[in-house]
Order: C-alpha cells, then structure tokens, then sequence
C-alpha cells in the first residue's frame, strides 16, 4: 500500500511540474528583421551594441590581390571583390566590428564563398581592426569565385551565423 501511495504522489507531482513549467519559460525576444538593400544602398546594422551605417559600394572582377595564398580555383579561375564602407555609431570596443562582421558572397543556386584573407593595403579587415565610432572605412573584400557569380553580398556574425544585412546584385 504504501508504495502506491509514492507512486501516486510522485506522479502527481510530476505532471504537476510538467503543467507549471510552460508558464516558467523565459519569454522569447523578438528580433528585428535584418535590413536587405541592393548594392549601394547604407543599411544600419544594430547587433548587440554595435550600431553602424554599412554599404557595399560596388561588386567587381578583380585581379588576385596579395597575400591571396593559393590561386583562385577551376572551372571559373576568378576572384571577386567588394568594395564596402562602414561608419560605425556605436561600439563596445574599438575591435568589435573585426570580430564580429563577415562578409560572404552567396550566388543565385545557394553557394556561399568565405571571404579570404589578403595582405592587401585597401582591405577591409585592416581597416576595421581599429576604427572609433563616428569613423567611416572603407576597404575591399575578396571571393574565389569557382562555380557561379554572387547575386547577394550578405553580412553575419562570425560566432552565431546570425544574419545581419544583406545587399542584392541585381
């Protein structure tokens, strides 16, 4: 008898606590949309305290910068690149933006090119190591274009993957 009568009890308070618990959760934020722009138009991106006016001015051919490392790669043998400014409003740190943008070029079919690493004078990355709110930057940006051509330049966060803005071609 006495083991029916745990039984029942902890049942009861398991299903009890089972009830109460949606009424616990944390309430879920609601997030802004990311802004989607074309191709010079300044979007503002606000993320966790980073608020800045960012445009992608122009997407072009480009010939291999340096400090490109290896070469671009068949069939399409091309390198892309962005030129992009940005004029931070409000920052945490003075490196937040280095360390939270990136860039990636995305084509129509749903490939999406990393940005790769330069050691060119105009890049983006160098100029962003260290740029203070009420600055504006600008620099460029590099894709191996190896299968189709961008159609959407489109900014995340390095950690999450949350996406931020994004800049249609045409």
């Amino acid at each position: 008898m006495r083991r029916w009568f745990v039984l029942v009890v902890a049942s009861v308070m398991t299903f009890a606590g089972l009830m109460a618990s949606p009424a616990q959760a944390a309430p879920v934020e609601e997030s802004t949309p990311a802004p989607i722009g074309r191709i010079g138009e300044t979007l503002r991106v606000n993320f966790e305290g980073l608020v800045a006016d960012i445009t992608v001015n122009s997407l072009d051919p480009s010939p291999v910068p340096p400090g490109f490392g290896y070469p671009p790669r068949p069939p399409r043998y091309q390198v892309w690149r962005a030129q992009i400014t940005v004029h931070p409003i409000e920052l945490p740190t003075s490196y937040a933006q280095i360390i939270t943008y990136q860039f990636r070029g995305v084509t129509a079919t749903g490939d999406s090119y990393e940005p790769r690493n330069t050691d060119a004078p105009d890049a983006l990355a160098l100029a962003l190591t260290n740029a203070p709110a009420g600055s504006t930057v600008s620099g460029g940006v590099w894709w191996d274009c190896y299968r189709d051509l961008i159609s959407n330049v489109v900014l995340l966060d390095k950690v999450t993957g949350q996406h931020l803005a994004q800049w249609n071609v045409s």
